[in-house]
Formats: C-alpha cells, structure tokens, sequence
C-alpha cells in the first residue's frame, strides 16, 4: 500500500540543471561538492564516535582502529556516509516545505547533489572491492556481496541524477527515490 500510494502518478516536474548553470557560480557549485563529501565523511565519524569507537585516517579513508564491530555498527558505521549524502540531497532538491522543487535547485545545492552521484558512481565502479571502503563494509556486515551492494547504492544515485539533471521528471522519480532511501536508512538502524 505504500509503494502503491508513492507512485501515485502525478504531473512532472522540474527542468533540468546543467554545468553551463554553474558558470556564473562556480565558487558556490565547488562549496557544494565540498560540503556534500564533508557531509559523507562526517556522517561516518558522527555515527561511529556516537557507538565509542576510535576514529583515525590512513590516506584519504577513515579507519577505525582496533574496531571490534557487531554486524549492526559495522553496518551502521558503513553507511553512514551514503546515509548521509541521501539526507544533504533531499535537502538540495526540496523546498523549505519539503516538496520537490519545480526549479532546478541553486548552484550550491547542485554540487551537494553532484558530490552525491560522483561519490555513488566511484563506489560503484572504482572502490566496491576497497577493503576499507564502505562497500565492503557493507558487504561484510550483512553477506550480500560487493556487487549487490554496489547496485542498490546506485539506485537512489540513478534517481536523483535524473531529478537533478532530467527534464518534465515524473513525479514518482523524487516519491521512489525518498521511499528507497527511508527503507534502506530504516533497514540499516534496525539491523
């Protein structure tokens, strides 16, 4: 009934963005992409120092030394930061009312939303075998394979890439893209 009723058809919405919006902005779409991968890295650091672990770096990957994870930390520390990423996105691609805007969101918003697809597509492609990356993390938390993981990270990645960059998007794109995330975010904390 749920799914039913999020993919109730309704009018289309949104033109799309391009890059050529971010000409005239370009500091304000880089603030964007910055802050959306700050905004992943601290999802992971928020949620594991909330759970008492330690957290270090080694390069450009947080690690948490000594760790001795359960399935569900592992899982919740894991996701964190796609966890993350989809909440700064709905932010981006909404009004202050929570409705999906009807215009293409401002520069910033944009690269908050890139940062989102390009951490999604690189996990996807080039880091789903990185064994301290959150694919493998993810992957050893619940069984699933990389793979598996790596795929359903790419659904919402997929939807929002057309809700940023489609035009007359169908309103059930935005509708399926936030039940998606709202299940997998309720899946990962009831672990």
């Amino acid at each position: 009934m749920l799914l039913a009723a999020a993919l109730s058809p309704m009018d289309a919405c949104c033109e799309g963005w391009s890059f050529d919006d971010a000409r005239p902005e370009r500091g304000k779409f880089a603030l964007g992409i910055v802050s959306g991968v700050a905004g992943h890295e601290l999802g992971h650091y928020l949620v594991a120092t909330s759970k008492g672990y330690k957290v270090s770096r080694d390069g450009l990957s947080i690690v948490y030394p000594d760790a001795k994870f359960t399935p569900a930390d592992q899982l919740q520390v894991a996701s964190a930061g796609f966890q993350a990423q989809w909440l700064l996105s709905e932010l981006a691609l909404r009004d202050s009312n929570g409705r999906e805007l009807k215009a293409p969101p401002g520069n910033f918003g944009a690269g908050v939303v890139c940062a989102h697809l390009g951490i999604t597509l690189a996990y996807v492609v080039f880091l789903k075998n990185n064994k301290q990356g959150d694919v493998v993390g993810m992957a050893q938390a619940t069984g699933r394979s990389n793979n598996q993981v790596a795929s359903a990270l790419a659904v919402p990645g997929a939807l929002d890439a057309w809700r940023l960059f489609g035009k007359q998007v169908p309103e059930w794109v935005p509708q399926l893209s936030v039940l998606y995330k709202g299940l997998g975010i309720a899946w990962a904390w009831t672990y």
